[in-house]
């Protein structure tokens, strides 16, 4: 007799199979959608109507040979593409024009099957589902084969911006994002609570042992992880919320002068004689000031850790308002500009122990959800953004 293991679903039955053309059918009938509401829909349908434990959108790249994950539901992928010749079902099922099950393990895959997406133009996509609750049948695979091609007719007709291949290939970067977001998210937050937690457990377990010194000097550690921790909290709720497009700009009339001089005192208290501040106090401008701050407060803490004195903040015109923020150091390094203001990159060892290389894609993401740019440029004294 065999057993199946705890992460194994329940078998859905007709019922639940049949069910999944309904709901995947529901979505021509809500008049707009996107490529990305059909993959996500079409994956979720394959797992609780068919009984697969994960699954995944692959992108094929016909010249090259080989799929990328556009969509993932609880399935890791292999770092990189994989070719065809190493998912030889995957090959099948393009080759037959249906689903097709493969009859062991392969690449990470325990009892994968495919599923074609088949457009006019080709396959631009697959559905891949691994672990099933049972063997799957020949009735599941035609019925998997036509719920695939269901999908496939809505992606056609998809809200496209840009073409089916144009939306596909962003949800591929979307998906990549994701990835790197949630692994470099959460290797930045293992350490502050490591620390965090080893404090806490010692104070609780052996807090009469310790002398008055090491107590100060754990709370005084303590201190530092949590406003790291805070800090970095903040930066990915910053980041969320810029990302899904939820900052409502509160514009309102103020000067800039008052505003940042007010900022430099919660930024750099200890710092204020390295800062020159060149703005008229007089110059009014219209904008969300705390939007401004985040961009500015980032700018100049930057500046402050990684630059050389003095840090020099200049106002070249108020309507446009434009702002400088220019250091005396050596410059961000050449090769590195390019990735300056993608998200957790980080150029130096310094940068890497110090930063968790948010800040400057949330400063520009707060630049353009106020309607303007964030940049960089290379000067004789130093960075200037």
């Amino acid at each position: 007799m065999a057993v199946a293991g705890s992460h194994r679903q329940q078998a859905p039955g007709h019922r639940g199979e049949v069910g999944a053309f309904g709901r995947v059918a529901g979505l021509a009938r809500a008049g707009s959608y996107t490529a990305a509401d059909v993959l996500e829909l079409l994956c979720t349908e394959v797992r609780s109507s068919f009984g697969y434990d994960r699954a995944a959108v692959l992108r094929p790249d016909p010249s090259a040979g080989t799929v990328l994950p556009v969509v993932r539901q609880r399935l890791d992928w292999p770092e990189g593409a994989l070719s065809f010749a190493k998912l030889p079902f995957v090959a099948e099922a393009l080759a037959r024009g249906e689903a097709v099950a493969s009859s062991g393990a392969v690449s990470g895959l325990e009892s994968p099957v495919a599923v074609p997406l088949l457009v006019a133009e080709g396959c631009p996509a697959f559905v891949v589902a691994d672990r099933p609750a049972d063997a799957p049948g020949d009735e599941t695979l035609t019925l998997l084969t036509a719920l695939g091609s269901m999908a496939a007719v809505l992606l056609e007709r998809a809200d496209h911006d840009g073409g089916l291949e144009d939306e596909l290939a962003e949800l591929q970067h979307i998906d990549r994002l994701k990835t790197d977001f949630v692994g470099i998210a959460s290797h930045e937050l293992r350490t502050p609570i490591a620390v965090v937690h080893g404090i806490a457990s010692t104070l609780y377990l052996r807090g009469r042992e310790l002398s008055r010194e090491q107590t100060l000097e754990l709370r005084e550690t303590l201190y530092e992880q949590t406003s790291r921790l805070a800090g970095l909290a903040q930066a990915l709720l910053d980041l969320s919320r810029l990302e899904a497009g939820a900052l409502q700009a509160q514009p309102r009339r103020f000067r800039p002068r008052e505003r940042i001089e007010a900022l430099l005192r919660q930024v750099a208290p200890d710092r204020l004689p390295d800062v020159v501040l060149e703005i008229p106090p007089d110059w009014e401008i219209v904008t969300d000031p705390e939007a401004l701050d985040r961009i500015v407060g980032n700018l100049i803490a930057n500046a402050l850790r990684h630059g050389v004195p003095p840090v020099e903040v200049r106002a070249l015109t108020a309507d446009p308002f434009r702002l400088v923020v220019e250091d005396n150091g050596a410059g961000v390094d050449p090769a590195f500009v390019g990735r300056l203001f993608d998200r957790f990159s980080r150029g130096g060892a310094r940068e890497r122990l110090d930063g968790s290389g948010l800040g400057l894609a949330i400063a520009r993401s707060y630049a353009y959800a106020l309607g303007g740019d964030l940049t960089y440029g290379r000067e004789a004294r130093g960075s200037r953004f």
